[in-house]
């Protein structure tokens, strides 16, 4: 089955139809014992004969109400709505942790990295043509307001 309304419909329609036909025998053995079966008597039985019996549910399991099994589909289908629910709080609960560790790793970056050119020990770039060079006043200066902006930004909460 795919979900619990199916399975909960299929049980109703199977307690409704509840009710079994069936061939019954009845016969007298040489004893005079009286006997029931469902397949036919033997030859030496004194006296046969077959009815059609139908059983009924037992007394005390009555068919469920139409009512009644609307009521079981409705709340199967509420469960299933809640399982879902609480499955996609989940998923964005744990979006929601994964974004604010990042955040965190965001902050802790640009901290560190403020905090090296604050420093004043040199710092060396690569350059256009590939070659390491350090950052003059100019360039440090302008990477620390760069900087100090990425803090402000990764570091809001």
């Amino acid at each position: 089955m795919k979900s619990p309304v199916q399975f909960f419909a299929a049980i109703a329609i199977f307690l409704a139809t509840a009710t079994v036909a069936a061939q019954v025998f009845k016969w007298i053995d040489k004893d005079g014992k009286v006997n029931f079966s469902d397949t036919p008597p033997p030859a030496e039985a004194v006296k046969g004969e077959a009815k059609k019996l139908t059983v009924l549910p037992a007394a005390n399991t009555p068919a469920p109400a139409p009512a009644k099994v609307k009521i079981a589909v409705d709340q199967a289908k509420e469960a299933e709505k809640k399982k879902t629910e609480l499955a996609d709080k989940g998923k964005k609960d744990e979006a929601a942790e994964q974004n604010a560790k990042q955040n965190e790793e965001r902050c802790k970056d640009a901290k560190r990295y403020l905090s090296t050119l604050d420093s004043g020990t040199p710092i060396r770039q690569s350059n256009d043509a590939g070659e390491r060079v350090f950052m003059n006043d100019e360039q440090r200066a302008s990477e620390t307001a760069r900087a100090k902006i990425a803090v402000t930004e990764s570091c809001k909460n």
